[in-house]
């Protein structure tokens, strides 16, 4: 082509016009499916786990999104060497110790680790980013319609629907409360936590932001779980003062919208409130038999594992055995009411260093990649400090690492506010600079 002077020219390249966004279906329907550790008995004639079924969809989502093409970093060595001594544990020392081996508990147990990191490599990847913090969004909404649901519908008619047996939803003062789609309120609770805490961190505006603590704090007030009230207000704390550090201002504003949005509530619907403030006036009581039934669980589970078999811990079945010969009739509940004592019954001194290992991994990581938000304006990593605190100060008063969708939602918020670029050349989109929020933190 002859440009004006006469000159040879290449010819125009047209500018290819904007690529739609992609659905990312298959991930979606598997973040939706995180949270159904039991289908609903509304839906199929007796309790059915899905677990086994929810670990297929997961891995066959990693499958389709690489992951197998991957070098293995600290956090996965360590959570692999954890999932690997829970399979010898289950299977090879139980066998020595002539026990009975259960392998679709051996199984269980092992893959709710794995299937974590499949998912935090997937959501590592930067294409999937807005993808999963929707689909995180939707989930969520979908368990506080579950939560009020179970509310409105009462005990009574859930308990004739065949709620009954293996379902543990009332309080120690035998007041009923909403457990979702779980075994009981407290693992909802934690589930809740972890993943709520992280949806409001990642939020890109005060108003989304406020939205997102809306949806997650209906369900999570119905539970009436201490707990994760608690480790859901440190993780807010935290992941909004690393905020703060960009734009106070806006941070200011939506503490101020929160507080004035729950002294609303509590003129329009005190007898809402005061339920709430009684369940929490109640950790201070050391008399009271939800605090005292944890301190003699603490003590008895230290004392049994340590006198026992310190390294490598106890079979489930012999919590009950053991530990009820000191803590005497709490012994029934079957664990421990910790995430830190329960890996150390199980699996000893070795399995509770791993867990721990993996912990204060993860910490360093999320702080690592909130200096690189800082820099970007991302705000992924937020989240990711916030549901670890969540899950670490949970994780004291409460047994969920048992549960695959708890264990699942913690490596998947973990990896999506990773700020690690991950995913092949294929398959990667590149990032706009104006696609970034902005430095200054809350955008917009």
């Amino acid at each position: 082509m002859l440009s004006d002077r006469g000159r040879l020219t290449a010819p125009a390249i047209p500018e290819r016009p904007a690529r739609r966004e992609r659905r990312h279906v298959l991930l979606t329907l598997t973040i939706l499916a995180l949270p159904f550790s039991y289908v609903p008995l509304e839906l199929l004639p007796g309790k059915v786990s899905v677990t086994l079924a929810v670990f297929a969809l997961v891995a066959a989502t990693g499958i389709r999104y690489g992951v197998l093409r991957r070098r293995v970093v600290p956090l996965e060595g360590v959570t692999l060497a954890l999932s690997a001594f829970i399979l010898v544990r289950l299977t090879a020392i139980a066998a020595l110790e002539g026990a009975p081996i259960d392998w679709v508990d051996a199984l269980s147990s092992a893959l709710a680790p794995l299937g974590g990191v499949v998912l935090f490599r997937i959501a590592q990847r930067p294409d999937v980013k807005d993808a999963c913090l929707r689909a995180l969004r939707w989930m969520l909404l979908l368990l506080a319609m579950v939560a009020l649901y179970q509310e409105a519908a009462g005990l009574a008619w859930l308990q004739g629907r065949g709620y009954a047996e293996g379902f543990y939803y009332f309080t120690f003062e035998g007041t009923y409360r909403p457990f979702g789609t779980f075994l009981s309120p407290t693992v909802f609770g934690a589930f809740l936590a972890v993943a709520g805490s992280a949806l409001v961190c990642m939020s890109r505006t005060v108003r989304d932001a406020l939205v997102s603590l809306a949806i997650v704090a209906v369900p999570l007030a119905l539970t009436q779980t201490r707990a994760a009230w608690i480790a859901f207000a440190l993780a807010l704390a935290v992941g909004w003062l690393l905020r703060s550090r960009a734009r106070p201002v806006h941070l200011t504003l939506g503490i101020a919208a929160a507080v004035w949005g729950a002294a609303f509530v509590v003129w329009l619907v005190p007898s809402a409130v005061d339920a709430l403030v009684e369940r929490l006036a109640t950790i201070s009581d050391a008399g009271f038999s939800s605090n005292l039934a944890r301190v003699r669980l603490w003590e008895g589970t230290v004392e049994a594992t340590l006198d026992g078999s310190p390294l490598v811990g106890f079979p489930a079945e012999r919590f009950t055995s053991l530990v009820g010969a000191l803590a005497g009739q709490y012994a029934d509940f079957g664990h421990a009411h910790s995430n830190y004592l329960q890996l150390l019954f199980l699996y000893g001194l070795i399995g509770l260093a791993l867990f721990v290992a993996i912990l204060v991994i993860a910490l360093i990581g999320a702080l690592r990649d909130v200096t690189t938000a800082a820099a970007t304006g991302a705000p992924w990593a937020y989240g990711a400090v916030a549901a670890l605190v969540a899950f670490a100060v949970d994780s004291a008063f409460e047994t969920s690492w048992t549960s695959f969708s708890v264990v699942a939602v913690l490596y998947f918020v973990l990896g999506l506010g990773s700020t690690a670029a991950r995913g092949t050349a294929r398959s990667m989109e590149p990032i706009r600079a104006d696609a970034l929020p902005s430095a200054r933190g809350w955008v917009r």
